[in-house]
């Protein structure tokens, strides 16, 4: 499925090419659709096309190349036709840009990193998403083998799960010399908007043990599921110009009047990230991870910022390493994320979940193409 310009979509054919030395062919099994693909067909930020979309890739090997084991980086294992596999969006740093040299462990600060699902798909080999049949992995990429008991299901959700946890990893303040900083058991974490990243970052803090997990957002449906991805307690947005008050009103109400030590914004409205900031307790910290393309922007009052003493930190993707830890906790999470995956569509049906034709319960739509 080809996205050609916003919001116009083909199928289309492309020739079959000898695969180049240190390159592998995987057939695609899931692809999700995410929020930013969604961005992406309506042409909220600057793209150049056409692109083939789709970055949230499960595949198995179908052909790898004698150069590939050196050009490759293969987790978990080594490669054999018919593994499953899940394909790092991000290939590697170029090494050399300012990011690379004075922030070499923000991998994805890099100018010149290769983005699948993103890169131009009219120069051959062409298939560089997930809304394919195939994909050829380039060398300068990163593979991590599937478990062999880690379902599909579990597995397309390696790419959203390792954004959670970097977004809960950015509320623990590696580095503060201060007994009580950050993210800690004992705290109350809020996170606003319960989408699939949301949701997973409710799964994510259950996971570490903290005890006071409070979810907000407007779909009943979606608050319900974060009951069962572990909130202990859930706020429902009312949808008006008098939603937020209200809705601030009962958070304050579950934190001792307080407010929660830890916010994470994941709904990427801007409305939502001025909740943040009025939903955080003194001295607490507020994690941007929704606006991944620029949504607008809120009314700011920088002096709430000072006057709380607020950390805010934002998060722009994750480092390739972070899929290890995604596919060892949806391996060991008793927690149902599987369930996350409410819809399973062909090619022909990508136009309908990147226009919201599926209805508001949609969390993760999936692709198998």
């Amino acid at each position: 499925m080809v996205m050609t310009a916003p919001q116009q979509l083909t199928i289309a054919e492309f020739p079959e090419r000898p695969l180049q030395d240190g390159e592998i062919l995987l057939r695609v099994r899931l692809t999700g659709v995410c929020g930013t693909d969604r961005h992406l067909f309506w042409g909220h930020g600057v793209w150049a096309f056409p692109i083939i979309a789709g970055h949230e890739i499960l595949a198995e090997v179908v052909e790898v190349t004698d150069g590939a084991a050196d050009a490759v980086t293969v987790v978990g294992g080594a490669l054999r036709n018919g593994q499953r596999v899940v394909l790092v969006p991000s290939g590697a740093p170029c090494g050399r840009c300012f990011y690379c040299l004075n922030y070499p462990h923000r991998t994805t600060l890099c100018r010149h990193r290769v983005v699948y699902g993103f890169r131009r798909c009219d120069e051959p080999p062409h298939l560089f998403g997930g809304f394919a049949e195939f994909v050829r992995v380039q060398p300068r990429s990163f593979l991590f083998v599937v478990p062999d008991d880690l379902p599909d299901e579990r597995a397309v959700l390696t790419e959203p799960t390792a954004v959670a946890l970097r977004a809960v990893e950015r509320a623990m303040a590696p580095g503060v010399p201060v007994i009580g900083e950050g993210l800690e058991i004992g705290r109350r974490a809020l996170v606003i908007g319960v989408g699939t990243i949301g949701l997973l970052v409710v799964a994510v803090l259950k996971g570490m043990g903290v005890h006071h997990i409070i979810a907000a957002d407007t779909n009943p449906m979606r608050l319900a599921m974060a009951r069962a991805m572990g909130a202990t307690v859930v706020v429902s947005v009312p949808i008006g110009e008098q939603g937020m008050d209200i809705a601030l009103r009962h958070l304050r109400d579950c934190t001792d009047g307080e407010g929660a030590d830890v916010v994470f914004e994941c709904a990427g409205v801007p409305a939502a990230f001025a909740l943040a900031l009025e939903g955080v307790c003194r001295g607490g910290t507020v994690v941007e991870v929704g606006h991944f393309t620029d949504t607008g922007t809120v009314p700011l009052a920088p002096h709430l910022i000072c006057r709380k003493d607020l950390d805010v930190r934002g998060v722009w993707a994750y480092p390739w390493w972070q899929f290890r830890d995604a596919l060892r906790f949806l391996q060991t999470t008793p927690v149902p994320v599987e369930t996350l995956v409410t819809h399973r569509l062909n090619l022909s049906q990508v136009a309908d979940a990147l226009r919201g034709h599926l209805g508001p319960d949609a969390l993760k739509p999936v692709v198998a193409p």
